[in-house]
């Protein structure tokens, strides 16, 4: 098994009402249900941040892309290979208002300093 990113883009709360926030909401939480041993965490992300280039720091309140394009949250889940985590981003409750990217993580190349 190999863990694979679900980068969740785009402004979909910004247009939902507050039942559909809540039906996605039981949804997910199905999803996850369902997905067991396979989904390892994932987080919706604050607005407000920073964005780091070269020596320069940048703090905002967002968005930091253009509204279609806001990270609006990530999963992090195990799939056998990349058409499998695509799969299990296809039957993401996200999928009608948001934009998943799936991207495999790279193996370390060095063990973890303990």
């Amino acid at each position: 098994m190999r863990e694979f990113l679900l980068i969740i883009r785009g402004s979909g709360t910004q247009t939902m009402s507050p039942e559909d926030i809540q039906s996605m909401l039981g949804k997910f939480r199905d999803w996850v249900e369902e997905l067991g041993p396979k989904y390892l965490t994932g987080q919706k992300l604050e607005p407000a941040g920073a964005i780091v280039r070269e020596d320069q720091t940048v703090v905002t309140d967002g968005p930091f892309l253009e509204p279609k394009e806001i990270v609006a949250g990530f999963m992090l889940i195990r799939a056998a290979n990349l058409a499998a985590a695509t799969e299990i981003a296809k039957r993401a409750p996200q999928i009608p208002w948001y934009r998943i990217e799936v991207r495999p993580l790279v193996t370390p190349l060095m063990h973890p300093i303990d």
